[in-house]
């Protein structure tokens, strides 16, 4: 509602209106006639900066005026003193000064309630103009308003004569307030991460310490070119090896990120936003907290696997704290959780929090709906901080909230009632994080519960338990978790066969299910039996198996408890039963595979050990034994144990059909390790170099024979008797691609027969090797198949003349290499 004129003199004698010096017959019916100022001002430099002071020079005008040119901005004033602290002001130009075509605001009419002073003008003329001081320029109105009134106290206050803009002084205040978003900005999980969102929510109801955040996608700005491919690549490994080089990836990606800086305009953005939201930010101490995206969520929360940094103080400590937050997103702990829940994505999807530090005297969890015959609110609680709670490493005390009773301690049932408050609003069982001072109760974090206390777990062990793989059962009401389908899948196939290799007296390895909680691993009694129960086992080194996106990870047994920390942190609560299948890793001295063939045992070995044999990237060397004696190069070693060895190959035969048998021998005994199942024949040709049989054309093609095919070969995600696709790797995909543009299927020409290279079958007519087993793993899909191989030296014949495979020999443009045996 815009004021009269009489009403603006009435309340100008009220005091509720500014207007110095006044002059009655200036008023219009509902405006007041304002005069020009003496002073102009030009800026003097160009181009304009709004985050630096610009310069400018100042025009003293005479009772002569001072003529305005077309196309330039002058800054003026009135030379009254105009406001007020209770209605909103507006301006514009007198029509007659307009109709000279002279603008006295491009922009900016409207003025704040509270502020009195000299407004300044901008002058901008279509035509040259001649502007005198003291003469009749424009016109201010005001206008009621509706709503609570905040006053204006902004840097114009109290301004005298023309003011140049001042938009550098609050530049980055104005623009970290957009990207680094407060408690009460409207931001989604997608952006900031639930446990922000959640916090911004409950702020509405409840004492949240004062926040903001900085979004994902300024971490995501922060991962330079030099970093991206790298991850990239690293990523795709740990997903087409299922975690078979875990701790080398792991160190690679941490040292991808190890000089992860905080880019320039955002250390002054953050450095703003401290002095905006929380004033010296020296003076302050602050939490600054990771929030994942992932994080949180209605299905899983990831809790704790990312960093919080406390105590925090300075701008620069906070933004080593964020640079730490973000570091901890391609940690290995971190790594593991999203790869155990099927993420492989190398892009950073981790918001961080600043939030003022409280220091409380009591601090907790509380969770609703913990158990699902019961509704009470379970409270645990430390005096201080809630840190080391948090995280299973301390003691807590507790405290049970049933509707209808009163707890003793204030405090605690402030938080009972919090916790059913936040339920209703959520609209779920809710894990409530909180704090208590002199001020009352934080909520410091809320999160959905994703998992209740079961009575399926009722029946496990409190403690760190074992089982004897292949020949115990899990304790009654065992929760196996991701490792469920691992577990079956190893006492199904390798169960019978592990008990018949030990009741015919062969050594086999070592195997264990290991149940265990969070709280179990952080206690050194804890870790001390892991380390106990792996002594049992043969060697120093064992394999780590967690589910089915992480597997088959070999390290030290003395590493084992700190790994089975960081790869199983933030995936389940403290108390949460988890377990693990470890089994030993024996390199021995030799790998073997063996078959039978008639009443004979054909055997492949070779010293660089049964996983090179078996995955294809070693030459094998190969032997048959009779029971009369041996034919070929057998090591002398094994001659005292090849009789057993045939007996349990023939019994492994006998129950399961045509089968290869592998072995490690090892400390002057054959360990029985594992069996695969034959698909295909192997013909007359089996102990020479005929790999599988058949006939095939196709232009021949070369492939690097380099690391990178025998390191996709190690992972279980290549297998004799499992395949996953490996296939999204980049280097995997681009031969792929490179052989579906060849005019005709090719005959692919490799060092080794790499396990890796069953994603070709289907693509490619056939394959040569420079050397290899039959009884590899490639060799069996091969057969199985009917995809024609064989091993043959081609020398230096160049790719793309036409190679023909016909039952055990090559053709390559003209020339013919027969095969060996």
């Amino acid at each position: 509602m815009i004021l009269t004129g009489s009403e603006i003199a009435r309340e100008r004698t009220n005091q509720r209106i500014t207007i110095e010096p006044f002059t009655p017959e200036q008023v219009n019916p509902n405006s007041y006639n304002f005069r020009l100022g003496s002073r102009l001002r030009v800026y003097s430099e160009m181009p304009l900066d709004p985050r630096r002071e610009n310069a400018c020079v100042d025009i003293e005008m005479t009772a002569d005026g001072y003529v305005l040119e077309p196309g330039r901005l002058y800054l003026a004033h009135t030379q009254e003193v105009l406001g007020s602290r209770h209605y909103a002001p507006t301006f514009a130009a007198r029509s007659s000064v307009a109709r000279l075509g002279l603008f006295i605001n491009l922009s900016a009419s409207l003025g704040d309630i509270g502020y009195e002073g000299q407004w300044t003008l901008q002058l901008y003329t279509m035509n040259r103009v001649r502007v005198y001081p003291g003469m009749t320029i424009g016109q201010m109105m005001w206008w009621r308003p509706q709503g609570e009134i905040e006053l204006y106290d902004g840097k114009y206050q109290g301004a005298v004569g023309p003011r140049s803009s001042d938009i550098h002084k609050d530049f980055d205040r104005q623009l970290s307030r957009q990207r680094l978003p407060g408690l009460s900005a409207d931001v989604g999980p997608a952006d900031v991460g639930h446990k922000f969102a959640s916090l911004a929510e409950a702020s509405r109801a409840f004492r949240v310490p004062t926040a903001f955040a900085v979004p994902a996608g300024e971490f995501v700005q922060a991962i330079g070119p030099e970093a991206r491919g790298p991850l990239r690549a690293l990523f795709e490994e740990m997903r087409a090896t299922v975690g078979a080089f875990f701790t080398e990836v792991t160190a690679g990606i941490e040292a991808a990120v190890a000089d992860l800086a905080m880019p320039r305009d955002l250390r002054n953005l953050l450095t703003a936003r401290l002095a905006d939201v929380f004033g010296d930010p020296a003076g302050a101490e602050f939490a600054v907290r990771s929030s994942g995206l992932a994080e949180d969520g209605t299905s899983s929360s990831l809790a704790g696997i990312h960093r919080s940094v406390l105590g925090v103080r300075g701008a620069d400590g906070v933004i080593a704290a964020v640079e730490e937050c973000w570091r901890s997103y391609y940690a290995g702990s971190a790594v593991a959780a999203r790869v155990r829940a099927g993420d492989f994505d190398p892009e950073p999807r981790l918001a961080v929090i600043v939030q003022r530090l409280v220091r409380p005297r009591l601090a907790g969890v509380a969770l609703t709906g913990l158990d699902s015959a019961s509704d009470a609110v379970e409270i645990e609680y430390t005096e201080g901080l809630a840190e080391e709670l948090v995280a299973g490493v301390a003691v807590p005390m507790r405290a049970s909230a049933v509707p209808g009773d009163v707890l003793d301690e204030p405090v605690l049932q402030e938080v009972a009632d919090a916790c059913r408050e936040l339920r209703a609003l959520r609209g779920c069982e809710v894990d409530v994080e909180w704090a208590a001072d002199a001020e009352g109760l934080h909520i410091v974090q809320v999160r959905p519960v994703t998992a209740r206390r079961s009575a399926d777990h009722g029946g496990a062990p409190a403690v760190i338990w074992s089982t004897r793989l292949y020949f115990e059962d899990p304790p009654a009401g065992t929760h196996l978790g991701d490792v469920a389908e691992v577990y079956a899948g190893y006492t199904a196939k390798r169960g019978p066969a592990h008990r018949l290799a030990e009741e015919l007296g062969l050594a086999v390895g070592a195997g264990w299910l290991i149940g265990f909680t969070a709280r179990n691993l952080s206690t050194s009694e804890g870790r001390e039996r892991i380390r106990r129960l792996l002594a049992t086992g043969a060697g120093t080194e064992c394999v780590l198996d967690f589910g089915a996106t992480l597997r088959q990870i070999v390290l030290p047994k003395d590493q084992v408890p700190d790994r089975l920390d960081e790869i199983t942190r933030g995936t389940a609560a403290a108390d949460q039963p988890q377990a693990v299948v470890v089994r030993d890793f024996i390199r021995g001295e030799l790998g073997l595979i063996t078959r039978r063939s008639g009443a004979d045992l054909l055997v492949e070995y070779t010293p660089d050990g049964l996983l090179a044999l078996n995955r294809g990237m070693a030459g094998a060397r190969s032997f048959v034994w009779h029971p009369e004696g041996g034919e070929g190069d057998v090591p002398p070693a094994l001659v005292a144990h090849l009789e057993r060895m045939a007996a349990f190959t023939g019994r492994m035969h006998d129950r399961y059909g045509d089968a290869t048998v592998e072995w490690v021998f090892a400390d002057g005994a054959p360990y029985f390790v594992d069996y695969s199942l034959l698909a295909g024949d192997l013909l007359s040709g089996e102990r020479g170099t005929l790999v599988s049989a058949g006939s095939a054309r196709g232009p021949l093609l070369s492939l690097a024979d380099d690391e990178l095919l025998g390191r996709l070969s190690v992972g279980p995600a290549v297998s004799v008797d499992r395949s996953k696709d490996v296939t999204e790797h980049t280097e995997i995909t681009r031969l792929l691609e490179k052989i579906q543009a060849m005019p005709a299927p090719p005959v692919v020409r490799v060092g080794r027969p790499y396990a890796v290279l069953s994603v070709l079958i289907g693509a490619v007519a056939g394959f040569v090797f420079d050397e290899g087993s039959v009884l590899c793993h490639l060799a069996i899909l091969l057969r199985e198949a009917k995809v024609p191989a064989l091993v043959a030296d081609l020398g230096a014949l160049p790719d793309g003349g036409e190679a023909v495979i016909s039952d055990g020999a090559i053709t390559v443009a003209g020339r013919s290499v027969e095969d060996e045996h």
